[in-house]
């Protein structure tokens, strides 16, 4: 029998960011439009809530199995104003299976077999390749619209975004609970490709490259009237107000400009501005 939780899931939630790419409602399959008109638009903070208790829910299992039985797929939305003012919205899928299979396969390469096999058991990995369609879920995997990253947000996704774009904090009384960046994708692509094309010239040696383009490639699959968000989550209460965005494109400048004191210096900044995070992530 599952526990029902009761009580603040925050508080037992880590600090995980989130890398979300919304598509128009024309480039779902069918079955999938129906679900999204079906349920209507759900505030964020609802999708958020729900996906915590989810989460939950299936680590207090009395047998230890985390991934998900009989959850239904979601759409979180989005809804975005175009240049010339008309209002369009965006839908994000849940993947909620590919995600946890993915999130299991990164938890068996990181630590010993022997604890991963006391966390995600033998039995749980079978049931749970019973359970899932092969061909819904090698879609997912190949055009998975979720990013995650705990106690930290790589930098290679600050690419895509720039200080003055659109942003949304969400506070719970006096707690600021995440803030949303949002970006258009072609914008998004247009910043990355720039950043690719100035470190493949003047810094190819350098680890963010193959990060960038490993983003890129992750993008090529999605629609160009997309929009991107990246989701601090709880981290926005530990960085925020965060000029890792800003940092990041001032160094790739620099690097371009041949200033490379001034990229050292940006780079400096960044990974010392996440080290209190990825401390915390430890400590928990």
């Amino acid at each position: 029998m599952t526990k029902k939780l009761i009580g603040p899931l925050e508080e037992l939630t880590a600090a995980t960011a989130h890398l979300r790419v919304y598509e128009p409602l024309d480039t779902f399959e069918d079955w999938a439009q129906s679900i999204i008109l079906r349920n209507g638009q759900r505030s964020a903070s609802h999708w958020d809530n729900y996906e915590n208790q989810n989460l939950w829910e299936r680590t207090l299992r009395d047998v230890s199995d985390p991934f998900p039985h009989n959850e239904i797929e979601h759409f979180r939305s989005l809804k975005v104003l175009d240049y010339e003012g008309n209002e369009h919205t965006r839908n994000c899928p849940g993947q909620l299976k590919a995600r946890s299979l993915l999130a299991a396969k990164q938890a068996e390469e990181a630590i010993r077999s022997e604890v991963f096999d006391l966390l995600v058991p033998p039995a749980a990995r079978s049931a749970n390749a019973e359970r899932v369609t092969p061909e819904q879920l090698a879609a997912d995997l190949t055009h998975l619209h979720t990013r995650t990253s705990t106690w930290g947000i790589p930098l290679s996704w600050f690419a895509l975004f720039r200080e003055d774009d659109e942003f949304e904090q969400i506070h719970q009384d006096d707690r600021l609970m995440t803030v949303r960046l949002i970006v258009p994708f072609e914008q998004a692509v247009e910043r990355l490709a720039w950043a690719v094309q100035t470190l493949v010239t003047y810094a190819p040696q350098a680890p963010l490259f193959e990060e960038l383009g490993a983003l890129g490639s992750w993008l090529e699959s999605f629609d160009r009237r997309s929009v991107i968000e990246l989701d601090y989550g709880l981290l926005a209460e530990i960085v925020w107000p965060d000029e890792s965005a800003n940092d990041l494109m001032h160094g790739i400048q620099a690097i371009e400009d041949g200033d490379f004191s001034t990229a050292a210096a940006a780079y400096r900044r960044l990974t010392n501005r996440w080290l209190g995070p990825r401390h915390l992530g430890r400590a928990n």
